[in-house]
């Protein structure tokens, strides 16, 4: 790779190729199992946010900065392949909690599994140092968009 002055690094071009590569290289990984990499990520957030409390597509839409249209149609989906419920609740109907199904959760430790793989694929050969000054970068970066 070609070193070039800060000024010429296309970041954004960088990390659209990381993020596709990685969505790839889990949606590779779980195929087997019948769910995307994104699936896989709600299923993991549910999961430990239902350990405290309920979850709602707002909780979803929050963590992983996702328009609410996006959402809705990845938990339809979902919803149609059996790895969540979506119960009205009775103080609004408005709202509905989302639960893991009995599928989801046969499946969840699995799949974390076969993720824990792509990441030790993706950090091979970076130190521990690196791998907190890219962190520290990424989060430096993710504040700067927020503004």
């Amino acid at each position: 790779m070609e070193v070039v002055g800060i000024e010429k690094v296309d970041i954004g071009r960088y990390i659209h190729m990381l993020s596709r590569q990685v969505k790839r290289k889990i949606d590779e990984a779980v195929s087997g199992y019948h769910v995307t990499a994104v699936q896989c990520s709600f299923i993991r957030f549910i999961f430990e946010k239902n350990k405290t409390g309920n979850v709602y597509a707002k909780d979803i839409e929050g963590k992983f900065n996702m328009r609410r249209a996006t959402v809705a149609e990845i938990l339809s989906l979902m919803e149609k392949n059996e790895l969540i419920e979506r119960k009205s609740m009775k103080e609004d109907a408005r709202l509905k909690e989302i639960t893991l199904t009995k599928k989801s959760l046969e499946i969840k430790n699995s799949i974390e599994q076969e993720i824990k793989k792509v990441e030790q694929e993706i950090k091979r050969g970076i130190t521990e140092e690196e791998l907190q000054s890219f962190t520290t970068i990424l989060e430096k970066m993710l504040k700067n968009l927020e503004d």
